[in-house]
């Protein structure tokens, strides 16, 4: 494993969720998506809040949060 993290974009996590309930291994979803195992099962932990940024029409290519301050 590189030395560098990978950061996924919200299309990457929620390609991983559906390999998930395809029956894939978090083993081979890692192989496939060039992570750590590690991470995919954060990703598989985080399930609901990925679904809902994703159906909440948010931007896809987004790799992380942008956290707005409300003044």
């Amino acid at each position: 494993m590189s030395g560098k993290r990978k950061f996924l974009t919200l299309e990457e996590r929620v390609k991983c969720l559906k390999l998930f309930e395809s029956g894939k291994t978090s083993r081979v979803m890692a192989s496939e998506l060039c992570v750590g195992r590690t991470q995919v099962q954060s990703v598989l932990k985080r399930k609901r809040e990925i679904m809902e940024e994703y159906e909440s029409n948010a931007n896809v290519c987004l790799k992380r949060c942008i956290l707005h301050d409300v003044f």
